[in-house]
């Protein structure tokens, strides 16, 4: 692992590693191919049973690997079948419990949580991409780091503080304010020890600012001139970044997104904020048609497709069912890794007139009132159906988003601070 020295002026280089991360794009592309058809030839030798007897059914042979697009998508409720059909971990798997030196789950914000197997080779890899990624968002040495990320089982905390140990930055690993105590004491935490940056969702985010009004803190007199990292979809959005550092005080605010399901597969804007940053030395990713399985043009949405290569971890067209939209201009950085704008699952959309809104299209539209709490009705509707805490302004904002959308709207003005605010990853729908 690349490890930091503590130099002057080693902190203003903007990417981690330039070597790996400003790759040649003839080499990068070059790098994928060959790393794929690696992976396409473990299906068929180590062999990988699930996906051979999928891949075969399709017609597709152990031969030289044909274009990404004809081989199928594959998606975590086919995944979930099989392990049914093959328990407890199925046969799709090309690490298994015996070969992990780690291992973890993920949440199951969505479903049953996900076991996930770390290999020791994988591990490492895993050390690297995310020291790429926590340069990014600006962590550098003598920083101090908190987080309000699960502990237990959770990947984020596969590494075991390695990686901040490594990079000389001290960790303050709070966890989940699943209450008031709770988001208090992390109030307090945080007043006690200082700290430079701050890993929580927006929704936790939030619970510290009532938090700290039982304290009589002001919040924003903690944040003043710290960095956010966040998986909030919004900020991703100039606007709305900008209102929450001016509300908060914060002088910078990083987006996140990945797959915990995936060792390895987490992304990050830069200080640019021009697209999600894929870790490209080991995930190709691409936006694809759910339909026809089809990429679409860059540009335009589609469902993130992630390829893992140079990885134990095997991931051949996966669909992890979020709508992207892949951006392919030039970063001014240098670094030449695949960049996406992550717009949310479109199982979370309500469908009107044939039209799907997305829960993140509704929360920009709302951005202009100051971004009040909604949750919307999913699925077939006959009008968009949500509720808002709108503070005595419902008329303005459903007349504002009848003119967005140019659909029917039911707005229920409910009571401010009546909507949950989610300990860990929000979710705006209701069915």
């Amino acid at each position: 692992m690349k490890h930091i020295q503590h130099e002057a002026g080693d902190g203003d280089r903007e990417l981690w590693d330039p070597a790996a991360e400003a790759l040649a794009a003839d080499d990068r592309a070059a790098r994928v191919q060959e790393g794929l058809a690696r992976q396409w030839r473990r299906v068929w030798e180590q062999p990988i049973p699930f996906y051979r007897e999928k891949f075969a059914a399709a017609g597709l042979t152990d031969g030289d690997m044909p274009n990404l697009d004809d081989i199928p998508l594959t998606r975590k409720d086919e995944l979930r079948r099989n392990e049914a059909e093959h328990p407890p971990f199925g046969n799709h798997r090309s690490v298994g419990l015996e070969q992990a030196a780690r291992v973890a789950r993920s949440t199951g914000t969505t479903g049953k949580p996900w076991n996930i197997f770390y290999t020791e080779a994988d591990l490492r890899r895993y050390l690297v991409i995310s020291a790429e990624h926590s340069w990014r968002t600006g962590l550098r040495p003598g920083r101090k780091f908190a987080h309000s990320w699960p502990g237990y089982l959770y990947p984020t905390g596969v590494l075991g503080g390695r990686l901040y140990l490594d990079m000389g930055v001290l960790e303050i690993p709070m966890g989940i304010p699943f209450g008031p105590q709770d988001a208090e004491q992390h109030v307090l935490v945080m007043q006690e020890l200082g700290f430079d940056c701050l890993m929580c969702t927006y929704s936790q985010l939030q619970i510290y600012d009532q938090a700290a009004n039982g304290l009589g803190i002001e919040l924003p007199d903690l944040l003043e001139g710290k960095t956010l990292v966040v998986p909030e979809a919004m900020l991703q959005f100039e606007g709305p970044r900008r209102r929450v550092q001016s509300l908060y005080g914060f002088d910078e605010i990083h987006n996140v997104s990945g797959a915990s399901e995936a060792p390895g597969l987490v992304t990050s804007d830069s200080r640019r904020h021009n697209g999600l940053v894929v870790p490209s030395n080991h995930y190709h990713i691409q936006a694809c048609d759910p339909v026809t399985g089809k990429e679409v043009a860059n540009g335009q949405p589609g469902t993130l497709v992630i390829n893992s290569f140079d990885m134990d971890a095997l991931w051949l067209r996966y669909d992890l069912e979020d709508t992207v939209v892949i951006l392919d201009e030039p970063c001014p950085s240098g670094s030449t890794c695949q960049r996406y704008r992550y717009l949310g699952r479109m199982a979370d959309a309500a469908t009107v007139q044939g039209r799907k809104v997305l829960p993140l299209e509704v929360q920009i539209a709302l951005d202009e009132f100051d971004g009040p709490e909604f949750v919307i009705a999913a699925g077939e509707q006959d009008q968009l159906r949500l509720q808002v805490e709108a503070a005595g302004r419902g008329a303005d904002i459903r007349h504002k988003l009848q003119a967005e959308f140019g659909l029917p709207v039911e707005l229920a003005e409910v009571e401010e601070g009546s909507l949950p605010r989610a300990a860990f990853k929000p979710r705006r729908i209701v069915k």
